[in-house]
C-alpha cells in the first residue's frame, strides 16, 4: 500500500507522526484471561499507536452514551455497531492507511456494553463498524479490536503477520 506520493504510508508511523487512538469501553475486563489478552495486542500495538483504554460503567445505553460521549477526544470516531459497516482486515488496514496519510491525528473507538451503543453514541460517530454479523461479549469484541488494529498496522508497514 502505498500513499500518492509514492511513499508507504507506514513510514509515517514514527515516534514524531504517531497516531493517537483511544477505546472507550463500557464496562471492564475481570477475567484474567481477557485482561491478559488485552495486555499482550495493547503491548504489540506500543511502536505503531499511542492506544489509551478508557473504561465506563455499565448501566443503562442512555446513561453509558453520556459517559461514552463525555469521554471523547478529538479526531474521527468510530462505533462498534452489529449493524454498522463490514470490512476484511486488508480494508480495515487501508481505511487506517488513508486516515494516516489525511492527517487524522486521533481515532476514537467505541465498544458498548451488553445493550449495545444508544442512538446519541450511534449518531456521534463518524463511521459505525461491525466486527461480524455474530454477537461477542463486550470482552471478546475489545480483543478481537486490538488484534485488528494490530494487524492493520502490520499490514500497512508491509510487516510479516501470520494469516
Amino acid at each position: 500500500m502505498h500513499s500518492r506520493d509514492g511513499r508507504n504510508p507506514g513510514d509515517h508511523i514514527g515516534q514524531k507522526e504517531i497516531m493517537q487512538m483511544r477505546i472507550i469501553a463500557v464496562g471492564r475486563i475481570r477475567e484474567r484471561f481477557w485482561q491478559d489478552a488485552a495486555s499482550y495486542y495493547l503491548k504489540r500495538l506500543a511502536p505503531y499507536t499511542r492506544l489509551e483504554v478508557v473504561e465506563v460503567r455499565e448501566e443503562d445505553p442512555f446513561k453509558e452514551g453520556s459517559d461514552v460521549l463525555a469521554h471523547l477526544g478529538g479526531g474521527m470516531t468510530v462505533a462498534l455497531d452489529e449493524h454498522g459497516e463490514s470490512m476484511t482486515s486488508l480494508e480495515l488496514a487501508s481505511w487506517l492507511q488513508s486516515r494516516i496519510v489525511d492527517g487524522c491525528g486521533s481515532i476514537n473507538w467505541i465498544i458498548g456494553g451488553p445493550e449495545g451503543l444508544s442512538q446519541e453514541v450511534l449518531d456521534r460517530s463518524d463511521l459505525q463498524l461491525s466486527l461480524s454479523r455474530m454477537t461477542f461479549p463486550y470482552q471478546m469484541a475489545r480483543i478481537i479490536l486490538l488484534e485488528q488494529l494490530y494487524r492493520a498496522f502490520r499490514i500497512i508497514r508491509n510487516e510479516p503477520y501470520h494469516r
